[in-house]
């Protein structure tokens, strides 16, 4: 993903819904397994772990209600197979809202086209802008400009998390250990000229 190796996930089932922390005995498992696909992976440097709770129920099947007098549908219990099914549940999903709730869709539109980032700088566009020559996360190849147009984007990040999710900047080898403060100092100096008089900025 994004130039880089993903292995996993694990899955196990939980009572806890606060369990979200990795184990040394899931990860050493990830890595055998992995290890049967490609020996190579066990001389790799594991530079991130990431862990969290899917949104599954005691149910198999998907969780899926209409409540029309609060005009909603609820939608639950999207276990891993949520991924391919997404587009047919969000079918589904909108057919309910338009006749279990008489919500009026309106007419349709082709969506539009999705695309991965280019890491690589074009040399044009820096040329155009000398912010995209600067590099702040060297890892995934973030530029200040990049930084700059999530930060004044239709739904700007509000912390270094959200801005992580919309440039990747944090999201490399060493995991923010370079690029962290300076990705922090972008963020706090757009958020506190966004922030009203007399108030803080957004967290």
């Amino acid at each position: 993903m994004y130039g880089n190796v993903l292995l996993g996930p694990t899955a196990e089932d939980l009572d806890d819904k606060r369990a979200t922390g990795s184990t040394a005995e899931g990860l050493a498992a990830l890595r055998a397994q992995g290890a049967r696909i490609l020996p190579a992976l066990l001389d790799e440097e594991v530079t991130a772990v990431y862990a969290g709770l899917r949104a599954a129920t005691e149910h198999e099947d998907y969780r899926i209600t209409a409540h029309p007098d609060a005009g909603q549908v609820t939608v639950g219990g999207i276990r891993s197979t949520g991924l391919t099914a997404s587009l047919a549940i969000a079918a589904h999903v909108t057919a309910l809202l338009a006749e279990e709730t008489g919500l009026d869709l309106g007419p349709a539109r082709p969506l539009e086209p999705v695309a991965m980032r280019d890491l690589r700088p074009a040399a044009a566009r820096i040329a155009a802008d000398p912010e995209y020559g600067v590099l702040v996360c060297h890892c995934e190849r973030v530029s200040r400009g990049d930084i700059r147009d999530a930060l004044a984007g239709p739904i700007p990040p509000r912390t270094p998390e959200g801005l992580r999710r919309r440039t990747r900047a944090r999201a490399g080898r060493c995991q923010g250990t370079h690029c962290g403060p300076e990705v922090r100092a972008l963020l706090a100096e757009t958020t506190a000229v966004a922030a009203p008089p007399g108030k803080a900025g957004p967290v």
